[in-house]
């Protein structure tokens, strides 16, 4: 069952987050929190989580300020607005409701949002899982001229200034059923604030260089044709998470960037459902040494 309901953001603004959860199923104590991209929202996700919600009594998709459940008539102008916002919604939803494993989940942006949290606060989850993070933006799409452009309008018109992402939904995925989707092929293109975005590559090179220090037990799924974050710099920071840490790198050499939206996006579906198996039975053969 999915339902949307309210909170209240860092700045006391009504803010909605989707819920799913199985009324009838036994409960387990385990709940995920799920925290989309840039653009992106938990109802465009629905037909993945679902897949997973057997496992969880329940699912939490707090969509980030300024986009999908949250559209705001104005962009915002800073990633610390959304990350207070995330607190909020920890302090106010997560914890009152008393899980006892929580899983992490973050896709792109929210990927990036996902390493802060666990790396800031270890002792709230159980599990991570990042999904395509975007702790860097791809030159094939981000190039340079289209860099220069956006920092000049930035620097004449500061705050006023805003910026068209340089790409579309083929850049996106190459799902056809997606690509010829009304709801997706003639939604409008995403409008920010270059101040925005110029707070997002700062939040993701903190996460970036602080993912030396994580120690939530980690599997990262990494799209091989994605053009708008860099595959590269996910390996990096794969390759930087502690050794001593548990972890798992998954990679699909012919996924585009948005990886719920690949029609192969059950096999991850799947490799989440079995990581904290596989973590279990690691734990068990390294107790058994």
């Amino acid at each position: 069952m999915f339902q949307v309901f309210e909170y209240k953001g860092a700045d006391g603004s009504p803010l909605r987050y989707g819920h799913l959860s199985s009324p009838n199923r036994p409960s387990n104590g385990k709940a995920m929190l799920f925290v989309p991209g840039l653009g992106g929202s938990v109802k465009n996700a629905l037909h993945f989580l679902e897949q997973l919600l057997p496992e969880y009594d329940a699912i939490y998709g707090p969509d980030l300020r300024s986009f999908g459940l949250n559209l705001l008539e104005e962009p915002i102008h800073s990633i610390k607005e959304v990350w207070q916002d995330l607190e909020a919604f920890y302090q106010q939803v997560i914890a009152p409701a008393g899980h006892t494993e929580l899983l992490l989940c973050g896709i792109s942006l929210g990927g990036v949002l996902s390493t802060l949290m666990a790396i800031r606060h270890p002792e709230r989850y159980n599990n991570l899982v990042l999904l395509a993070p975007a702790y860097k933006p791809s030159s094939k799409t981000f190039t340079l001229a289209y860099t220069l452009r956006t920092t000049a309008v930035f620097l004449i018109k500061g705050k006023r200034a805003r910026t068209q992402l340089p790409y579309g939904l083929p850049e996106i995925t190459n799902n056809p059923a997606i690509l010829n989707d009304p709801q997706y092929n003639t939604a409008p293109p995403l409008v920010l604030s270059p101040a925005f975005l110029l707070s997002v590559r700062d939040f993701a090179s903190e996460a970036l260089s602080g993912i030396r220090t994580l120690k939530l037990p980690t599997l990262m799924v990494i799209p091989g044709q994605d053009v708008i974050c860099d595959p590269a710099a996910m390996r990096q920071a794969f390759n930087r998470i502690p050794a001593s840490t548990p972890k798992l790198c998954k990679e699909y050499p012919d996924f585009y960037h948005d990886v719920l939206f690949d029609v192969g996006h059950s096999a991850i579906a799947q490799d989440i459902l079995d990581w904290p198996l596989s973590l279990a039975s690691r734990s068990a053969s390294l107790a058994s040494i």
